[in-house]
């Protein structure tokens, strides 16, 4: 009861406030990517591929934006240039999946769609498939910049205070996982093609980045001149 209390408690938490919409969006977009643009465009062995793709791009995403957030600049600095490129991966890799999902054609020149599925294999629908498999890679290393990007913003924000951290990504993975559900009880209805679920896809992600901003002057608290998370040093904290 006391952790539950913890992690409720969060929710008064004028930081959280407002980067809720933020974590609520942070896994709705994998219906879109994984049941429509992955499983309803390819072949089982292509998808196979792509979700090896898709991991891997997450990978390296992670580990070079992670380079962005620890350089040495200030923390409101580092917060104000992740932000622009986590909106602009969002905007770019969602709306590149749309425009396949639009104007993109199938072998035999019908869209693909819910119950319209494509069917391409990486290999003899090449060079035709390697765009949209390009654009998978894409949507993942986006997603790992979303959730690079909210990880950072919470543990920059709580500091050393351990309790405060444990209540942040308690309530960050439930409404990440009840967005995510929605999501997925949503495709249950066949009226919501895959093309209207991209477009509320990036309108939710790319909005829910915009209350997040008023958010930076909790670093600005968190992060007086000085401390370890001012500059992105943390080489002292053996």
């Amino acid at each position: 009861m006391e952790e539950l209390r913890s992690a409720m408690s969060a929710f008064s938490d004028p930081f959280i406030q407002c980067n809720v919409m933020f974590y609520f969006a942070s896994n709705w977009f994998y219906t879109y990517e994984f049941s429509g643009f992955n499983g309803a465009q390819f072949n089982v062995r292509t998808r196979g591929l792509n979700s090896s793709l898709f991991w891997a791009a997450q990978m390296m995403a992670a580990w070079r934006f992670g380079m962005v957030l620890d350089a040495p600049h200030s923390a409101l600095t580092r917060a104000k240039t992740g932000m622009a490129i986590v909106l602009s991966s969002v905007i770019v890799s969602l709306g590149l999946a749309i425009a396949i999902n639009l104007l993109g054609h199938c072998p035999d020149g019908h869209r693909w769609d819910k119950h319209m599925s494509c069917f391409l294999d990486f290999a003899t629908n090449s060079p035709h498939s390697l765009v949209p498999m390009f654009v998978f890679a894409l949507l993942g290393a986006a997603d790992a910049v979303y959730q690079s990007y909210a990880y950072w913003l919470m543990s920059t924000v709580a500091g050393t205070d351990v309790r405060k951290m444990v209540g942040y990504a308690a309530l960050y993975k439930g409404c990440q996982s009840f967005g995510a559900g929605l999501a997925w009880l949503s495709d249950m209805s066949p009226a919501f093609s895959y093309r209207a679920q991209g477009v509320v896809a990036l309108m939710l992600a790319s909005c829910a980045c915009l209350p997040v901003c008023r958010s930076f002057r909790f670093i600005e608290g968190a992060c007086a001149p000085g401390n370890i998370c001012d500059k992105g040093d943390y080489s002292t904290i053996a």
